[in-house]
């Protein structure tokens, strides 16, 4: 792999080649070689940005490790669940183009039905060409919340997974501006979500998450296999959403800010960290096993 490596910097191989604009102004790019991305030759839709598009262009991937972990997860649960793979879920709450889950299920190579949400029309259109190979996909455009309404989100130019409700976090150069749709979280889990044995959970809103998973009914998170929650510590964030939220995440025997062999960290450090108002990020990864 180290060789591997050093060739393709002497000879400069990037991961995916541009090669048009798909109708609803993402950029196209194929696929240079086989990578968790897809086979070599595949075609993605990304919006253009400065961060997940290079990072997709030069080097074929975004975020592997999350990927990586998910679909540990979703190998899990299938052997947990023989014969009912159908009833394993993927959820994907900020999705953006989808590249998280469609490395996770290439990984994985398990057959459970995925629920992506992305209210950003552009970001949903891109996510329907992308996992476009996987039967069993639901492109949800709208955004959970706690509430059925309406609400202006901002997105950075430069960086399209920058998105958020809170318009403080977005900078301002640039800063585009659309309205989009509100769902209540709890509602749409009782009436589309109830029935699955078992739950892979990500969830990456750029400061909602807390709001949107302290919403996610108990019985789903009895049976989460494995989750990846984005902790932004804003001053914004509601101390009875993250405190609701770290109630039902207590019982996961792994808890860290590392996706594998990670310091095990316990339930008030989270909160410190969330509630400390220093704008600053961590993942953070959850497992039903230690």
């Amino acid at each position: 792999m180290k060789w591997i490596h050093i060739i393709r910097l002497l000879f400069k191989v990037e991961g995916a080649q541009v090669i048009g604009q798909s109708p609803h102004g993402s950029t196209l790019l194929k696929l240079r070689r086989d990578c968790a991305l897809g086979r070599k030759g595949s075609i993605l839709e990304i919006p253009k940005d400065h961060v997940i598009y290079e990072s997709v262009r030069q080097f074929g991937s975004w975020e592997l490790d999350e990927a990586k972990f998910l679909a540990s997860a979703l190998k899990r649960s299938a052997e947990n669940l023989v014969g009912s793979e159908s009833r394993t879920v993927l959820l994907d709450i900020g999705a953006n183009s989808g590249l998280v889950a469609l490395q996770a299920m290439n990984l994985a190579k398990t057959s459970n039905s995925l629920f992506l949400f992305e209210p950003v029309p552009q970001y949903a259109q891109a996510i329907k060409t992308n996992l476009i190979s996987f039967k069993d996909v639901h492109i949800c455009n709208f955004a959970l919340s706690n509430q059925n309404d309406e609400a202006p989100m901002y997105t950075e130019a430069s960086n399209d997974g920058n998105t958020s409700l809170f318009e403080k976090t977005v900078p301002s150069i640039n800063r585009v501006k659309q309205t989009i749709r509100l769902i209540d979280t709890a509602e749409y889990f009782l009436a589309n979500l109830n029935s699955y044995e078992s739950y892979v959970i990500k969830c990456d809103t750029q400061g909602m998450d807390a709001l949107i998973l302290s919403n996610v009914p108990s019985h789903v998170w009895d049976k989460t296999e494995a989750a990846i929650i984005e902790v932004t510590a804003l001053p914004e964030i509601d101390v009875t959403h993250v405190d609701a939220l770290l109630d039902q995440i207590k019982a996961f025997p792994y808890k860290s800010w590392q996706a594998s062999k990670g310091v095990n960290i316990d339930i008030a450090e989270i909160r410190d960290f969330w509630l400390s108002k220093s704008e600053r990020h961590k993942n953070l990864f959850l497992r039903s096993f230690s």
